[in-house]
């Protein structure tokens, strides 16, 4: 058998090259969390201690393998002279980023070089896209399904038990693509612009259960497409499309940017105050509110999403990101690190944040009297891909769809039914 040859590939010379090397002592993660204590530790990298080496212990053998990393190898490198750098700080330092951190202070933080941390960065991307058990993937299985309709059964006041996931668009900001990039994406810059929040980005579609996790995720459509337009297209739309994919009796639920259909609930048009289609608003509003709630905590945890992001990220590596920072949410919330109270930003994080002109995460209050509940909500980011003028009105409205040889209730109108036999109401507004 003949031995392969392979060429040579003629490296770019490093502009490091005649330039004097900086002696550095590394730091490791404990030794920054012995510095900072607990809270402040959460507050700088998002979670306890306890979970981010539980996060490392599961993403440790892609981490190794993206920085050529060896622990048993004894050789020595003399390249780098100040020793290479682990892992966990590879992770931190992009945990940091992702917050809102600067790369400059991470270096000085673990005396590592900023070109260091702009490694970590792709690095750990990668390392946690690549996870399989991390993946984010819509429920095939019928059991799977009943139980996320059950778990939003028990908090809805009205017992409704046919919602399997709320759906809902976000706009993902960015600065003004380059030519380049918009060569890449085959679009023009202006259809990255969205004229709703005067802001250039790409439409963020997510689909979440009662605990916030994310079910699925997809960014293919530039800012001024509609959240109709992007589910239209999504791989998600077509699966539910398929006889026997949902389980009897469970669909979406989603605002009026989208349409009423059998796998999905909208509220009614033109709704009168005091009558059964309001308090099908309010019992509807309640569960479809969770997927809100899971941007604002996005948002809020990941700091990176709340300011334009850099002109280096073409629109593959503004996906790849996105998808990360869901899929960490993901991991966050099974790891029980207080989901639904995400650690406060530092000092030094809420400044970069205003100096970036970064949108706020408003709290508001949901609901009215008891049963009002307040909730962090990007307003600035959400609504965005909401066009009412690109369907039907008569599509909007209608109670009856044809399956086959057979003509079927919508959902909506089934919940609309439970509603009006029960003799639910809208809670009355709090009085002071």
């Amino acid at each position: 058998m003949k031995k392969k040859q392979f060429k040579r590939m003629k490296k770019k010379p490093s502009n490091r090259i005649g330039c004097p090397n900086r002696p550095r002592t590394r730091k490791s993660v404990r030794s920054v969390f012995n510095e900072l204590g607990r809270k402040r530790f959460r507050r700088a990298y998002r979670m306890h201690l306890e979970t981010f080496f539980l996060l490392y212990k599961k993403l440790r053998q892609c981490l190794w393998i993206a920085c050529d990393y060896n622990p048993s190898c004894s050789r020595k490198f003399p390249h780098i002279p100040n020793g290479r750098v682990h892992p966990t700080v590879r992770l931190a330092c992009s945990l940091r980023l992702f917050s809102g951190g600067e790369a400059v202070d991470l270096a000085t933080t673990f005396s590592v070089s900023p070109t260091v941390v702009f490694d970590s960065f792709d690095v750990t991307i990668d390392a946690v896209n690549s996870h399989p058990e991390m993946k984010i993937e819509f429920p095939k299985s019928h059991m799977e399904q009943i139980k996320i309709a059950q778990d939003f059964k028990k908090i809805s006041k009205a017992d409704i038990d046919c919602c399997v996931g709320c759906i809902d668009g976000m706009l993902v900001w960015m600065h003004k693509p380059t030519g380049k990039v918009c060569e890449e994406a085959q679009v023009g810059s202006g259809k990255f612009f969205c004229g709703r929040k005067h802001r250039f980005g790409v439409n963020f579609q997510a689909v979440c259960d009662s605990k916030k996790r994310f079910l699925n995720v997809s960014v293919q459509f530039p800012a001024s497409s509609s959240d109709f337009m992007a589910f239209e297209a999504s791989p998600l739309r077509a699966m539910l499309e398929k006889d026997g994919f949902l389980a009897p009796g469970l669909c979406l639920f989603g605002d009026n940017a989208y349409v009423n259909r059998y796998y999905m609930i909208t509220p009614y048009p033109n709704v009168k105050e005091k009558t059964d289609k309001d308090s099908y608003h309010f019992f509807h509003s309640q569960l479809r509110i969770n997927i809100e709630c899971a941007f604002g905590i996005l948002v809020k945890r990941w700091g990176i999403l709340r300011k334009p992001l850099s002109y280096n990220y073409n629109i593959k590596k503004v996906t790849q990101l996105v998808e990360c920072l869901c899929r960490l949410h993901n991991f966050l919330i099974d790891a029980t690190d207080e989901p639904d109270t995400p650690a406060e930003n530092t000092v030094i994080d809420n400044l970069n944040l205003v100096m970036n002109g970064a949108i706020s995460v408003e709290e508001r209050e949901r609901g009215h009297g008891t049963e009002s509940i307040r909730v962090s909500v990007p307003n600035d980011l959400l609504d965005g891909g909401e066009h009412f003028d690109e369907v039907d009105p008569a599509v909007r409205n209608r109670r009856v769809v044809r399956i086959g040889a057979r003509n079927e209730i919508l959902p909506r109108e089934i919940v609309l039914a439970h509603v009006s036999e029960r003799n639910l109401r809208r809670p009355r507004p709090r009085t002071y």
